[in-house]
């Protein structure tokens, strides 16, 4: 394939507002013959989706929908974030609008990101408000844009007899990059991906990997002369670029597919990938400073641990790095230092374990300190009642400091969980002024780590699972 030093992007002025059952072919001839120009063989016709969607009705008034609770819960979730970032409130009534023309929804931050019926990846489902008259009306995608622009390319070859190509465009926004660029969404007569592999470059060397969209880059084109305001040139003729005409065509071959795309986990992909990463961190950690709002947020999801009779006996107590934290830690170490004694440990063990204690609780940029609120146990008169019901609150507490670690994970923190709080009760208690029915349980250390752990060894399954047999 040869490409030419020149291509032509021509705007098709004095397209008029398109109504629901308009004959798009017509109008392109029309305003061919307005501006003076006839099809020629290898032209490239860009369509704006808009115009497409609604001379076929794909519209929907907002004010006739009626939310969800999905779309409600959605609404309460993302409309803080919508209006921190100072972008335009997203109704409920889009929001079902959204989901009603969605497979998944992928993010839902300030933007909703989703994926369409038809695989694509853009905001909002591709639901547009701009370019349409009329109160609370929006357009939809065309529900198979290969049909409309195979329906399109044929009738103008009947009435002009002219191999040409039809491309239906929208405007998406890009991964990492800001601002919105065109974007084939459907095709016919010409493939969505020029595959360059086999092809010599400039020095020789045979391509192995690069496959080319031009369809997009065509789409990309047009837009320039489209314009997303008040242009009103919803139609473009591209001339001179240099392609292999193909009827059997799709869009489709442009879509990555889940299993090779890195930029989209699923849940479930993303769920497993935060539970193997997540590693128990003792080395020291960078010196940047970890926000406290993070460990709050961190904190608001160990909330929703499960928690015996849902009482909630977690306390937790986020320590800066301070006096008062070098305090505590030097009056624990104190007393590590006289229990190994006793236990006939020699200078240098107890050194060594002392000094390592005190730089990890020292230096680590947050300390966390968790207790177990037994003001909440409920109280049985047997104390082997009493005893099990203890275990639960700490069984509860758990739980909770598990969902903690996995929130550290997401946030990009490392962190370690250290029991030494369970050695020196009475310490912690008495040099932070805790409540009397506060018992401490463990220390997490928290920061944002120097480098990646090694996964340590685990059990094979079968060593973990106990198999009945009678």
């Amino acid at each position: 394939m040869s490409f030419k030093d020149e291509i032509k992007i021509i705007g098709l002025k004095g397209i008029p507002l398109i109504e629901k059952g308009d004959n798009i072919p017509e109008i392109i001839i029309e305003t061919l013959n307005r501006n003076g120009l006839a099809l020629e063989d290898g032209d490239i016709i860009v369509i704006a989706q808009t115009i497409i969607s609604k001379s076929n009705g794909r519209t929907r008034n907002l004010n006739e929908i009626l939310p969800s609770e999905k779309a409600l819960k959605l609404w309460k979730e993302i409309t803080p974030k919508v209006k921190s970032h100072g972008l335009p409130e997203k109704s409920p009534e889009l929001i079902q609008a959204i989901l009603d023309e969605s497979k998944e929804i992928i993010k839902s931050e300030h933007v909703l990101i989703t994926e369409t019926k038809h695989g694509f990846i853009c905001a909002d489902a591709g639901i547009d408000k701009s370019n349409i008259e009329g109160e609370g009306i929006v357009t939809l995608l065309p529900e198979n844009p290969d049909k409309e622009a195979e329906k399109i390319r044929t009738t103008l070859k009947n009435k002009t007899e002219r191999e040409i190509a039809i491309i239906i465009s929208d405007s998406f926004g890009r991964v990492f990059r800001l601002g919105a660029i065109g974007n084939a969404i459907g095709v016919s007569g010409i493939n969505p991906i020029l595959d360059m592999r086999g092809k010599k470059d400039l020095f020789g060397y045979e391509l192995q990997t690069t496959i080319v969209g031009h369809a997009d880059s065509l789409a990309a084109a047009a837009q320039l002369v489209m314009g997303e305001s008040d242009e009103g040139i919803p139609i473009v003729l591209i001339r001179g670029y240099n392609f292999e005409f193909n009827k059997e065509t799709t869009i489709k071959s442009i879509l990555r597919k889940k299993e090779i795309d890195l930029f989209r986990d699923n849940e479930e992909v993303s769920i497993r990938k935060i539970l193997k990463n997540r590693r128990s961190y003792k080395l020291p950690f960078t010196t940047r400073n970890v926000d406290r709002k993070i460990i709050e947020e961190c904190i608001e999801l160990a909330r929703w641990a499960p928690s015996a009779h849902n009482s909630q006996f977690w306390r937790y107590i986020i320590l800066e790095r301070d006096k008062l934290r070098e305090s505590l830690i030097k009056k624990m170490n104190e007393k590590l230092r006289i229990d190994l004694l006793k236990d006939g440990k020699s200078k240098e063990f107890i050194k060594s374990k002392v000094e390592k204690t005190k730089i990890n609780f020292l230096n680590s940029p947050i300390l966390i300190l968790l207790c177990l609120d037994t003001s909440e146990l409920d109280k049985y008169p047997d104390p082997k009642r009493s005893q099990n019901e203890f275990l639960l609150g700490i069984q509860s507490i758990s739980s909770s400091a598990t969902y903690l670690l996995l929130a550290f994970e997401m946030k990009k923190l490392a962190a370690c969980w250290y029991c030494a709080p369970l050695f020196a009760k009475s310490i912690i208690k008495e040099n932070l002024k805790l409540p009397e029915t506060y018992i401490p349980m463990a220390f997490f250390t928290v920061g944002y780590p120097i480098q990646a752990i090694e996964p340590p060894n685990r059990k094979k399954l079968k060593e973990i699972i106990y198999e009945l047999r009678f």
